[in-house]
Parts: C-alpha cells; sequence; structure tokens
C-alpha cells in the first residue's frame, strides 16, 4: 500500500495540454476580441488542439475565468467561448488516445499481494520477540511509507522531464540513504526500549518498501515475485506448521528483501552515466511548495491506517487479519484510479457539454468506489466468517473491517484528488480524519474521511485542464 500512495502521488501533476508560448493571452482590444484569441492561440499553440473542451482547458490554465469570458469576449462560460475558438482555429484533429494494454491492468491487480508480501516476516518476529515490537513495526511503517511517497515524488519530476536515468539515480541514492536512516531509527528503537528486533526489523521491512517501490517504478514487479516467494512460502511454513523456529521464516524473508534491494539499485541505475549538476534544482523550480504537500500527504494517510492498529499489537493479534482485505485490494484501487483518469480524458473526445461532462465523471466516480469497496468487502467477509468459525471473532475485528471497506473507496478518492494537483484539500481533509479518530470510533473517522474528500473534489472534478 505505500508503494501505491507513492505512486499515487507522484503522477498527479502531469497533464497533456498543447504547449503555449509564454506570454499574456489578449484581453480586448481592436476587433472582435473572440477572432483576436484565435489567432493569438493559433500563433503560438506548438500542437493541434482535439476538441472544444481543450481549448477550454488551456484557457482555464491560463487564468480565463466564466467572468473574462462574459465581460470581454461575449460568451457565458469559458466552455463556450473555448467552442467558439475552436471553431475559428479549424478541424486539426489528433486521434483519440489509444487503450491501456489489457496487461497493464493485470499488473496493477496483482500488486495488491506484492503490497502484502512483508507481513510474511511479523508473526516469526513475534515469535521470537519477548514482547509484541509495536514501536518497531510502527516505525518501519511510517518511514519506509513517507520516505518512499517523497523519494518517487521526486524520480517522477525527472521523468516528467524525459529524463529517465536522472530519475533512477536519484531513486538508488535515496534509497540507500533511506535504509540508512532505518537502521539509524531500529537501532535507536532498541536503545531507547530494549526492543531487539527493531535494529533488524526497520531496516528489513525499509528496504523492502523501498524495493517495491523502485522496482515497480520500472514496471519490473516480476523480480519482486521472484525474489520473495521462498520468503512468503517460509512464513506460510511457519504460521501452518507451528512448531518451525522463527529463523526458518526470518532467514528467507531478509535474504529476499536484501536481493530485492539490490535488484531495485541496479535497475534504477546501473551504472552508465554521470549526475548533471543542479539537475533536481532545475527540475524542481517552484515545486518545492507542493513536495512539502505531497511528503504532508503520506505522512497524514500512514498515519490514519497504521496508528489504529498500534492497540491491536499488543493483545488483539487476530483484529489485524481484517486489514488484509484492505491491503490486498490496493491493486485493485490503483486499476480504477488510473482508469477514471483515462476514461475522463477519452470522454473530453466526445460532444458532451461541461454539465453533462461533470455528472457522467460523478457517477463513474460513485460506481469506482463502490467496486473498490465491494471488493475490500468481499475480503473482509471472508476474513471474519474465517474468524468467526475459529471463535476469534470480536468487535475489534468487525470494526476493523468495517473502516478497511470505507478506506478502500477513500484511497480512491485522495489519489483522483491528488491528481487534480489538490494536495492542500487533500491535506485538510486527511488531518481532519485523524483528529476525529481521537474521539471517534475508526470507521467514523473514515466515513468523515469519504465526505471530506468528496466535498473537496467538487470544485476541480469538472474542470477539463484536469483531465489533459
Amino acid at each position: 500500500m505505500m508503494a501505491l500512495a507513492a505512486r499515487g502521488w507522484a503522477t498527479a501533476d502531469t497533464v497533456a495540454l498543447p504547449l503555449l508560448v509564454p506570454g499574456p493571452l489578449p484581453r480586448s482590444g481592436p476587433g472582435d476580441p473572440v477572432e483576436a484569441l484565435a489567432a493569438e492561440l493559433s500563433g503560438r499553440v506548438r500542437a493541434a488542439f482535439v476538441d472544444g473542451l481543450q481549448v477550454a482547458a488551456l484557457l482555464e490554465a491560463q487564468g480565463v475565468t466564466d467572468r473574462d469570458a462574459r465581460v470581454r469576449y461575449g460568451h457565458p462560460d469559458v466552455f463556450a467561448l473555448a467552442a467558439a475558438v475552436h471553431l475559428l482555429l479549424g478541424d486539426r484533429q489528433d486521434p483519440a488516445p489509444p487503450r491501456p494494454a489489457p496487461r497493464r491492468a493485470w499488473r496493477e491487480l496483482l500488486h495488491g499481494g506484492l503490497y502484502l508480501l512483508p507481513s510474511v516476516l511479523f508473526p516469526a518476529v513475534i515469535t521470537a520477540a519477548h514482547r509484541p515490537p509495536v514501536t518497531a513495526v510502527v516505525t518501519a511503517g511510517l518511514l519506509g511509507w513517507v520516505w518512499a511517497g517523497a523519494l518517487t515524488w521526486l524520480a517522477q519530476q525527472h521523468l516528467n522531464a524525459g529524463d529517465e536515468p536522472a530519475a533512477g539515480r536519484l531513486l538508488a541514492r535515496g534509497s540507500v540513504l533511506g535504509v540508512a536512516v532505518a537502521g539509524a531509527a531500529g537501532a535507536a528503537v532498541t536503545a531507547a526500549g530494549g526492543d531487539r528486533v527493531a535494529v533488524l526489523l526497520v531496516p528489513v521491512v525499509t528496504a523492502y518498501q523501498l524495493a517495491a517501490t523502485v522496482l515497480l517504478f520500472f514496471r519490473a514487479e516480476a523480480w519482486l515475485v521472484t525474489l520473495m516467494a521462498p520468503a512468503a512460502v517460509a512464513g506460510g511454513g511457519f504460521v501452518l506448521a507451528g512448531d518451525w523456529p522463527p529463523a526458518a521464516a526470518i532467514v528467507p524473508a531478509v535474504l529476499g528483501a536484501v536481493a530485492s534491494f539490490g535488484v531495485a539499485l541496479n535497475r534504477a541505475a546501473p551504472g552508465t552515466g554521470a549526475a548533471r549538476a543542479g539537475r533536481l534544482r532545475a527540475v524542481m523550480r517552484g515545486r518545492w511548495s507542493t513536495f512539502a504537500l505531497v511528503v504532508l500527504c503520506t505522512a497524514l494517510l500512514a498515519a490514519l491506517v497504521l496508528l489504529p492498529q498500534v492497540p491491536l499489537l499488543t493483545d488483539r493479534f487476530d483484529a489485524l487479519l481484517a486489514t488484509l482485505p484492505l491491503v490486498v485490494s490496493m491493486g485493485f484501487v490503483e486499476w480504477r484510479a488510473r482508469r477514471f483518469g483515462e476514461r475522463a480524458r477519452e470522454l473530453l473526445h466526445g460532444d458532451l457539454g461541461p454539465a453533462r461532462y461533470r455528472r457522467r465523471l460523478w457517477r463513474w466516480l460513485a460506481l469506482d468506489v463502490g467496486a473498490c469497496a465491494l471488493v475490500a468487502g468481499a475480503g473482509a467477509a471472508l476474513v471474519l466468517a474465517a474468524l468467526h468459525r475459529s471463535g476469534r471473532l470480536t468487535p475489534a475485528a468487525e470494526a476493523m473491517a468495517t473502516a478497511s471497506v470505507l478506506l478502500a473507496g477513500a484511497v480512491l478518492l485522495a489519489f483522483v484528488l491528488a491528481a487534480h494537483g489538490g494536495y492542500g484539500r487533500l491535506c485538510v481533509a486527511l488531518a481532519a480524519a485523524l483528529a476525529a479518530y481521537a474521539t471517534t470510533p475508526f470507521p467514523g473517522s473514515v466515513a468523515l474521511l469519504l465526505g471530506l474528500l468528496a466535498a473537496a473534489l467538487t470544485p476541480s472534478l469538472g474542470r477539463v485542464r484536469h483531465h489533459r
């Protein structure tokens, strides 16, 4: 789930509008102002417009408002103005974007299993420890999640600028630094609380999280499956056998995480090419405030997901099983979030007006949220039924299952909002839900988050420039 959040934030601000040569758009002057605007765009835009909605997206991006359309150009809104401008520009049509390959969808659907892989280490570690390693688990989760989110977003900026080698170098160097920080954090947890497993657990889990982030970034997930398969088998054998020594599951997991991390570093930076001085500074010029919001969003989401699990690590470990369907369903959420953006762009090639366009998007989004909740709910129902049959079903497990179902839909909304560049609104919604958790049950705070995210999307969901 960490890697999904990282990639969701990272790809958010990528849009594909015709490139406009800098300079103010005409606001008034002699002659027909609409013809002047069309002539100005025709001379300065370096690519063809697909349709009037793409013209509207570009006008909005340049600061043209509905009031400008009425007062300066004599049209009721930006969409009407854009339709008139597009008519004057002629019929320069580009082909519709190709539909995505089914292979990518299947790869995304399988990501949930990859997000679940670190859990194969926990039963053996908990057995080996004298007490549940609560601090170590929380430290590893928060550090790996936030570090991966920040690192991937920075790398994506290089990728957006067409410099994949620089993105790989940043990922490799940042991952090495992240594991070093995790090692220091694990040692500090051990020194402060006597939690001896922290010195191993924190850096190993962080190394796997960063390896997963890098390999998913470069679409090399097969390496994770191959290298972590022995750990998954050993972890399952430890749970089912009941009499295996913890080392029989811990050693394969550690070796798999280390091997995955090594492969990820080699894939990210194979040793070809030298870094260009000041490249990150140039790519990030004017974007550091957005980066700070991305880090804050990631930290708030991680805290909202992880903190309610802390009490369950001590004496209600069975209730944590109710969170597994959420993690597994994250691949489905990733797929639906990507497809929503693609379908929104495909819809721009139709002849819908702005009102129908917004209504169609809201209907699709509601269906996708329901589908994500349904997938997570089906898994949660299986887990709860298994707990009931074994006599271990508790109210805590039921509450966690309910919250997990709601979180699946909330994460989808969060990714869509991030894709619109609404990091500030996303931070406010997450902070409010986290604050509500202090006084309300976890399902209630997640339900609040769903409502806040839907409200935060209202101003931007129908704006064309967010889907280009």
